[in-house]
């Protein structure tokens, strides 16, 4: 079974404060960023649930707003399409069993699919902030793809976008 990775998951208030304004220097667009980062984690090892939204910290994803519901999701319709296996298991748990996910080859061939899609759209975002640095000088600096202080910098908020236009008033 093939599947694309286009389409996803677009629940209401996911980065989002009170009033629905942005709630901090947070990525918008990263909701589906989520699917290959627990392909990646179940690469690593099979697991359950909660331990796979522990290791989405590892992939900078500690300030996204992320429920474990929205994990689980992913991770029934991951199922559903036949990248991953599901069993229920008591070991290390200490309480009831645990339903634990495990990665099948079609698993693999997606994972393997996300990769080459975000290297491709890693070097767009390269080219987009390099354009946007040179038409902002005072506003551009510092907006490498290698710089994770790049987007606590106010950079691609509207005040930031503002502050470093030429026709701004």
């Amino acid at each position: 079974m093939e599947r694309g990775i286009t389409g996803g998951w677009h629940g209401r208030g996911h980065g989002r404060g009170p009033g629905g304004h942005a709630a901090g220097p947070r990525p918008r667009h990263i909701r589906r960023f989520v699917e290959p980062a627990v392909l990646l984690q179940l690469q690593r090892a099979p697991a359950h649930g909660y331990a796979l939204l522990e290791g989405l910290q590892e992939l900078g994803l500690e300030g996204y707003p992320l429920e474990v519901s929205s994990v689980y999701r992913v991770l029934y319709h991951l199922e559903e399409q036949g990248m991953l296996t599901s069993s229920e298991s008591s070991e290390g748990s200490g309480g009831p069993p645990r339903r634990v996910y495990a990665l099948t080859d079609e698993g693999c061939a997606l994972l393997h699919q996300w990769a080459v899609d975000l290297r491709l759209t890693a070097q767009i975002l390269q080219r987009f902030l390099e354009a946007y640095a040179a038409q902002n000088p005072s506003g551009g600096e510092g907006l490498a793809l290698s710089d994770p202080s790049a987007a606590a910098d106010g950079v691609g908020s509207r005040e930031g976008t503002q502050a470093g236009r030429r026709d701004a008033p």
